[in-house]
């Protein structure tokens, strides 16, 4: 029997990311993206979900939208596939929800997007609990607990479906930020409401959790600790959130709280920096990159922190990275492992392994990254 397989990509998502902008939503946001010099990638995203069915496209017909939405990518990796929502050139969350819509009663049996929070938040406006969906993480804000934990498991959970194998469902939070109170530093989760999705937990990622950085003891021991072992006239890229950020107050110096910092020979050199500008600095330099984990969910890149792309990961390698976070942090991560899910999967492939976690003054605690 041919499952019925829904798909809708917002062309937007993820532009702010590389650029500094922390995410895309509005038309004002969206030209400075644009302006930056960003690029639409939320369909390679896609993609890479949708290569887990070239095998099974006789088992799977794919409802989507015209052009960008999903129709282009269909059209290029010849699924088989139907168009069931029309949009212009220029799309909008609008045509998100209507497609959404659409798609709930055509009856698919179950509905992928590639976004990020909003896309979510759309997508949950339409269906609330009463369609099955996975996300594919392609936006910059990526805390709900409805998307896989990278592309590839997205498509894993559509081609399980696919084979006809016994699938269970339970509600997941669908949770968004506030664009412009996080651009200013204020991070303020809403819940809005639930999605149904495939109870596969170990491809799931888990609900951003947060309130775990407060021991000041703790971080200024982690401050100490890093500012103690940096290298005289090495480059250290700061990552988001007040666990990274720990190291630039213990100096004293400026700070984007959700962007990413350049410090070098303990002053600062640029805040909230672009891609380009790290690439700039990775190509001719030695960078070190600190960074936190996500609590809750357990990522170290590829969730708010575009920045850090592929070629500069690639470029710095995994001995320049450093992971930082409190013991309580690492507690609440439910997988008990990190994550990486950049935008070339060899290059998360050669983050994998174990870290060790800075945790306080000389104190480390080990931990898998997956």
């Amino acid at each position: 029997m041919i499952k019925k397989l829904g798909l809708i990509i917002n062309p937007i998502a993820g532009m702010g990311g590389k650029v500094a902008l922390k995410g895309t939503d509005g038309a004002e946001v969206l030209a400075a993206a644009k302006a930056r010099g960003a690029v639409q990638e939320s369909h390679l995203k896609a993609e890479r979900a949708l290569e887990k069915l070239n095998t099974l496209g006789d088992r799977i017909l794919i409802l989507t939208c015209s052009g960008s939405m999903g129709e282009t990518l269909c059209r290029k990796m010849k699924l088989s596939y139907e168009v069931v929502y029309s949009c212009n050139e220029e799309t909008s969350a609008m045509d998100t929800e209507r497609a959404a819509a659409k798609m709930k009663s055509a009856g698919v049996d179950l509905l992928m997007f590639a976004g990020g929070d909003g896309t979510a938040r759309n997508i949950c406006q339409a269906v609330k609990t009463e369609l099955p969906v996975i996300g594919i993480p392609a936006g910059v804000k990526i805390q709900s607990a409805v998307f896989a934990i990278d592309p590839e498991s997205a498509g894993l959970i559509a081609a399980m479906l696919a084979r006809g194998e016994p699938l269970s469902f339970r509600e997941k939070e669908v949770v968004d930020l506030d664009e412009d109170s996080y651009r200013n530093g204020l991070v303020s989760a809403t819940l809005y409401g639930y999605m149904t999705v495939p109870d596969k937990s170990f491809l799931l990622q888990d609900m951003k959790q947060g309130g775990f950085s407060s021991d000041e003891n703790d971080l200024a021991g982690i401050a100490d600790f890093v500012i103690e072992k940096m290298v005289k006239d090495f480059y250290y890229a700061i990552g988001s959130g007040s666990t990274a950020k720990c190291v630039s107050s213990r100096l004293g110096l400026p700070f984007e709280l959700l962007g990413v910092d350049v410090i070098r020979n303990r002053q600062i050199v640029a805040t909230d920096v672009t891609e380009e500008q790290l690439w700039r600095i990775a190509e001719k330099h030695t960078l070190r990159i600190v960074v936190s984990p996500i609590g809750g969910q357990g990522f170290i890149f590829g969730r708010g922190n575009h920045q850090f792309s592929s070629r500069v990961l690639a470029k710095v390698g995994r001995e320049n990275i450093i992971v930082v976070a409190p013991s309580m942090k690492l507690l609440s991560i439910a997988s008990g492992c990190l994550r990486v899910d950049c935008d070339n999967a060899a290059v998360s492939e050669s983050l994998r392994g174990f870290y060790n976690v800075i945790s306080g003054y000389a104190y480390y605690l080990s931990m898998p990254c997956k």
